[in-house]
């Protein structure tokens, strides 16, 4: 409210000021400080960042947040890293094992907030600590859905950075096996992913042809879907431009389905 009342840029850039030397004091005094009031100041951080202020403290601060064991403390913990780091970051080898320990976990939460950071500041070096807790995530039968449409765009996301890390390979089978999902958000992420690896090497996905044949046919011709998917009159358009494009990689069979 104090900066929204400054009339002139002048006074907004005193006020940021002071509120910048009154978040450091306290960082450097208080040892001890609670989860609720370090999750207040670095949100106040952030706005300030936000608003073209340069900010030069707090990293200790968010990461150990990160760690925090409740939502509300972890989830500004991972704001922050999302808009303060970027990869390459020196940082970011400080997260990597609290953003294991939530990929791991049994919250779904804290898995997506940790999937959410992966895809906005991952490299090489997250592709060769995590890859491998994220493919599981997505190919495990007991993932939920919501969990696993992140997991295969943050998947897509390493094997971009890092191809080298994530040999299509090893976990094809798996991710092929996902295109006969029934939910369309799952057949929209994991479409995305196997283009998205297609376009480097399209050789060892040739059963994605018929897989994208028969999903389109049910959408299309059986009209097997749920109102929430129509656009305009037209069933899921952009899960079918994701299924032509994958038939666009192999030849037309030689007798019709």
């Amino acid at each position: 409210s104090d900066l929204r009342n400054c009339s002139t840029k002048e006074q907004e850039s005193k006020r940021v000021e002071k509120e910048m030397a009154h978040i450091r004091s306290k960082f450097t005094s208080e040892s001890n400080m609670n989860g609720y009031n370090r999750k207040k100041y670095v949100w106040k951080i952030l706005y300030m960042y936000m608003l073209g202020y340069e900010v030069d403290f707090g990293h200790m601060e968010a990461v150990n947040l990160i760690s925090s064991p409740r939502y509300s403390e972890k989830s500004v913990g991972y704001a922050w890293c999302a808009l303060m780091l970027r990869e390459g970051d020196d940082l970011l080898r400080l997260i990597i094992n609290s953003i294991r320990v939530d990929l791991i976990s049994k919250n779904e939460n804290a898995v997506c907030l940790a999937l959410n950071a992966i895809c906005n500041v991952g490299g090489k070096e997250f592709a060769e600590s995590l890859s491998s807790d994220v493919i599981k995530l997505l190919t495990s039968n007991v993932t939920k859905t919501y969990v696993r449409k992140k997991a295969a765009l943050t998947t897509l996301r390493l094997y971009r950075k890092a191809p080298d890390v994530l040999p299509p390979s090893e976990w094809s089978d798996k991710v092929l096996m996902l295109l006969d999902e029934k939910n369309i958000g799952v057949l929209t992420s994991v479409s995305s992913l196997v283009l998205g690896v297609m376009a480097v090497d399209p050789s060892g996905w040739e059963a994605a042809a018929p897989k994208a044949a028969r999903t389109l046919t049910r959408l299309v011709l059986n009209k097997d879907y749920s109102n929430d998917y129509l656009y305009y009159g037209i069933p899921t358009p952009w899960l079918q431009i994701k299924l032509l494009r994958m038939l666009q990689y192999f030849p037309p069979p030689e007798e019709h389905a």
